[in-house]
């Protein structure tokens, strides 16, 4: 049982909207107290969009095996992880290394290990492209890594089922039925492909934290479409993780035992307009020892055009989002961009495309001219990019 404290901790003008924690949001309150859970809930999301779930319904079991056995994949001889890498994979699944640099100029090496459901590729000639995205992931050998693959499919069962529930929660938090939410995804969630993500970043040996990722806000890339709600398991104890604050201050988000971190992605910023903001944050590389974490990505259907979608917020909601932009200064009029019209498994696709030459010319041969009309890059992309994507 994790210990709930205040909400959320604003600054003693309650006008500035400030934060300086990330408030903490007991799931077992969802029964207890429901009106209580959805005020609370809304006041994270539309004020913060980064929260801590605790008391989550993820068996300790389950999590705990993970944290066993994930940081074990990137031990693994650097010839087996090769073997897993994603340029071997259509569907964009598998090992990535990322060379980057620190803030302090040293190199560092980013490694992470993507993944998704037990999906079968459907995909036939003539069909469009994005159905290739669907697709059984790459994965170690039980020789190699005995129990890795069950337990992840294991982890990523469970948080895809509390992601469904999760959604239905935010919809009402937002004056909403449970199920107005529902029209962004595909009736049956077998057709849906969530992404989860292993991360390990490289410890700096200077005594000065390291960009393991800079400042994003998820969806800005891939996880344009793909991300509606990342669900971030800390899987090592380093304080490492950041987010940006409405006046512009780096406020941070230690692992708490027992919770996920929940922050809100561009796809549901679209979805709702703006109500629900994608926030700025970062992660810093840990001093010392490597720092682990796993991510889920949830994502919305294939079939789905964001700007044709319109939810109803009552009055309350929208009032609540006004204050916001007006203490952050921005315009509360929102518009959709062209490519918010064109189907999203589409636009997942060039984006995924855009980001892998490797991936395309080997197994999307028909579009690799249309996005590298000059040919192969000279070095693959590295950075945030690769590393924030879903």
């Amino acid at each position: 049982m994790v210990e709930i404290s205040t909400p959320i901790s604003r600054s003693t003008d309650a006008s500035k909207l400030d934060y300086y924690e990330i408030p903490i949001i007991d799931w077992q309150l969802s029964d207890k107290d429901k009106p209580l859970f959805l005020r609370q809930l809304r006041d994270a999301m539309i004020n913060i969009g980064f929260l801590y779930l605790a008391n989550h319904p993820v068996p300790h079991e389950v999590i705990a095996q993970v944290k066993e056995i994930a940081p074990k994949f990137f031990e693994l001889p650097q010839e087996s992880k090769d073997v897993l890498d994603m340029k071997n994979s259509m569907h964009f699944h598998g090992y990535l290394k990322v060379s980057g640099a620190t803030l302090s100029n040293d190199a560092s090496v980013r490694e992470q290990f993507n993944f998704g459901g037990a999906r079968t590729c459907s995909w036939k000639e003539g069909e469009p492209e994005y159905l290739k995205l669907h697709g059984e992931a790459l994965w170690p050998s039980e020789q190699d890594l005995p129990g890795f693959r069950n337990t992840m499919l294991t982890y990523y069962n469970h948080v895809e089922d509390l992601s469904y529930k999760f959604t239905r929660l935010v919809s009402e938090a937002l004056g909403l039925g449970p199920d107005a939410l529902d029209v962004l995804f595909d009736q049956d969630h077998g057709n849906l492909q969530p992404r989860c993500k292993v991360l390990r970043y490289p410890g700096t040996p200077n005594g000065q934290p390291g960009s393991g990722i800079a400042a994003h806000v998820d969806g800005s890339f891939l996880t344009y479409v793909w991300l509606l709600l990342s669900r971030l398991l800390q899987a090592t104890d380093h304080r490492t993780l950041e987010v940006k604050n409405l006046s512009g201050e780096w406020i941070p988000v230690p692992p708490k035992e027992n919770t996920f971190v929940i922050n809100l992605g561009k796809t549901l910023e679209k979805a709702t307009r703006r109500v629900l903001p994608a926030t700025p944050h970062r992660v810093l590389s840990p001093i010392g020892a490597p720092r682990f974490s796993v991510a889920f990505f949830s994502s919305i259907g294939h079939e789905v055009r964001l700007a044709e979608h319109y939810f109803p917020f009552p009055e309350e909601v929208l009032e609540m989002k006004y204050a916001r932009d007006k203490k952050l200064g921005v315009d509360s009029n929102f518009g959709f961009s062209e490519k918010d019209m064109d189907l999203a498994g589409e636009v997942v696709l060039a984006r995924k495309l855009r980001s892998h030459a490797d991936v395309t010319e080997r197994f999307y041969p028909n579009l690799f001219s249309k996005y590298y009309p000059n040919g192969r890059p000279a070095k693959p992309n590295t950075g945030r990019n690769l590393m924030s994507k879903a």
